[in-house]
C-alpha cells in the first residue's frame, strides 16, 4: 500500500532535470525521449530556449520507395522517387545508422539544411521545410511561384499534371517529379521558421538565378541573374543579418532583406580571381565563423598533389572589400567545418573532441565547375574529410555504408535543433509515420 512518503514515477522528474538529461542526448535517443509520455514530452518542446549544440548529422534520403501493397516487394528508388525513410549516421558513433520515417511524398530531394529544419522538395517539386524532431512541415511557396522560370500545366479537371520552364523557348512539359530533383541548387534560410517572418534564398536553374522568399509567402521574388555564359553561383549563406552569395569566378555579393522595401543589394567585390590561378576551381564555399569572419573556401583540382585537390581560404574583408589570404592550416582556428548542400557549420574540437580540428566535412557539391568536378582526377565528392594542414583526403565514415552520392548529392549535414517551433497553425501540415 502506497503511503504519503510513496516515490513519485519517472514522468514526475522536475522539469529543469529533463531538459538537463535532454541535451546530453544525440537524436536517435532525444527522438525516443519525447516519446515516451506527455511531460516528457512537454520537456522537449521547452528544450528550445536553452542554448546548446550538437554535433552534425549525416542525412540521407534511403534508397527504397514505400511498397506500393503487401503484394509488391520494394523497389530501389530512383532519382525523382519519392523517399519513404532518411538515414541518420552520427560522426561520434559512424558504425550505426538510424532510420526515420518521413511524411509520404514529401522528400524527392533534399536541397538543403538550415537551423536544424532540412528543405526538400515533394512529389509536386514544390519545397517544404521539414523538423525530423517534431515532424512539423511548412510548405514554401510552390515552384510555379518562380513566375519568370515555370509555368504549369494542368489537366481538365484543374489539377497540375506537369511544367514547362517559361524561361526557355523549348514547350517540352516534364512530369510533376522531375524539376525537384534538379531545378533547386541550394537553399538558405536567415533563421528557424518561427523567427519573425525568416527568409530563404533559393539558387536554382543551373545557379543562374537567385530568388527568394519570406515564410508564409506565396509567390518568389527573383533578385538576381548571372548572364554571362561562364559564370554561375557557387555558394550562399546568411552572415550577420545579410544574405552572401559567391560565384564561381569569386565575385561576391549581399542582399538586405530587414526593409519594408525591396532587398537592399550590394556589390562586395566585383573583381573576379580566376586569371590569380593556373588550376580551376572545383567549388567554392562561403563559411560564417564564431568569431565573426566571412571565409571563402576555394577548392582547386590539382593533379601536382597527393589528393590532386589543393584549398585556398581567404578571409573576406566587408569594408576594404577586399580579399585577405589565410594560411589554410591555421584559418579554421582547431575547428571543423560542414560544407555542401547544408548551411555551413564550423564546432570547436575542443567542444567536440572526436572531430578532427582544422578539417573541412563535405558531402558531394551540387553548385561546382563541371569540367574539373567530372575530370577523371577529382577526389572532391561523396562524403570525406579533408584536413588542411596534412593536406590529406579520406572518408568521413572509415567503416563505409550509406548511398553517397558521387555525381549528385544525396546527403546534407544538419544540426538538429531539439525545439517545437511555433508556426502559425495555418503553416503547419501534421506529418505521420515518424
Amino acid at each position: 500500500m502506497a503511503g504519503p512518503y510513496a516515490s513519485s514515477g519517472w514522468s514526475d522528474l522536475p522539469m529543469d532535470l529533463l531538459i538537463w538529461i535532454l541535451h546530453l542526448l544525440e537524436l536517435p535517443e532525444a527522438l525516443t525521449f519525447r516519446a515516451v509520455c506527455s511531460s516528457w514530452r512537454s520537456a522537449s518542446a521547452a528544450a528550445g530556449g536553452v542554448p546548446y549544440r550538437q554535433t552534425p548529422w549525416l542525412v540521407s534520403l534511403a534508397n527504397e520507395t514505400l511498397p506500393a501493397g503487401d503484394q509488391h516487394p520494394r523497389v530501389r528508388r530512383e532519382l525523382c522517387d519519392p523517399a519513404a525513410k532518411t538515414e541518420l549516421r552520427s560522426l561520434l558513433d559512424p558504425d550505426r545508422t538510424f532510420q526515420v520515417s518521413l511524411p509520404r511524398g514529401q522528400a524527392v530531394a533534399c536541397c538543403g539544411a538550415s537551423h536544424g529544419w532540412l528543405i526538400m522538395a515533394n512529389e509536386l517539386s514544390d519545397l517544404v521545410l521539414y523538423d525530423p524532431f517534431t515532424a512539423t512541415l511548412i510548405p514554401l511557396p510552390p515552384i510555379t511561384g518562380f513566375a519568370s522560370c515555370i509555368e504549369g500545366v494542368y489537366g481538365d479537371e484543374g489539377k497540375i499534371v506537369g511544367y514547362r520552364y517559361g524561361c526557355y523557348t523549348i514547350g517540352r512539359v516534364y512530369d510533376v517529379q522531375s524539376p525537384g530533383g534538379y531545378f533547386y541548387d541550394k537553399v538558405v534560410l536567415s533563421g528557424p521558421p518561427s523567427t519573425c517572418r525568416a527568409v530563404a534564398v533559393v539558387i536554382h536553374l543551373d545557379g543562374k538565378r537567385l530568388s527568394f522568399a519570406r515564410i508564409g509567402d506565396n509567390h518568389w521574388q527573383q533578385v538576381s541573374v548571372i548572364r554571362r555564359s561562364g559564370d554561375s553561383f557557387a555558394d550562399c549563406i546568411y552572415h550577420r543579418g545579410r544574405f552572401y552569395a559567391v560565384t564561381m569566378e569569386g565575385i561576391l555579393k549581399s542582399w538586405d532583406f530587414g526593409g519594408p522595401d525591396k532587398p537592399r543589394k550590394k556589390t562586395v567585390i566585383a573583381e573576379d580571381d580566376e586569371d590569380m590561378f593556373d588550376d580551376p576551381v572545383i567549388t567554392r564555399y562561403l563559411l560564417s565563423t564564431p568569431w565573426g569572419h566571412l571565409l571563402q573556401v576555394r577548392v582547386f583540382l590539382d593533379t601536382l598533389q597527393r589528393n590532386n585537390v589543393r584549398i585556398e581560404i581567404d578571409r573576406l574583408d566587408l569594408k576594404s572589400q577586399t580579399r585577405v589570404a589565410l594560411s589554410s592550416g591555421k584559418a579554421l582556428r582547431r575547428h571543423a567545418a560542414f560544407v555542401g548542400q547544408n548551411s555551413p557549420g564550423i564546432l570547436s574540437t575542443k567542444e567536440f573532441p572526436k572531430l578532427k580540428s582544422d578539417c573541412i566535412y563535405f558531402t558531394t557539391p551540387r553548385l561546382r565547375e563541371r569540367r574539373p568536378f567530372e575530370n577523371r582526377h577529382n577526389q572532391w565528392s561523396g562524403v570525406k574529410v579533408y584536413d588542411l594542414k596534412r593536406r590529406t583526403l579520406e572518408a568521413a565514415f572509415p567503416t563505409g555504408g550509406g548511398h553517397y552520392g558521387t555525381i549528385c548529392p544525396l546527403e546534407v549535414w544538419v544540426e538538429i535543433c531539439l525545439q517545437l517551433m511555433e508556426v502559425p497553425f495555418q503553416k503547419r501540415k501534421a506529418a505521420h509515420g515518424v
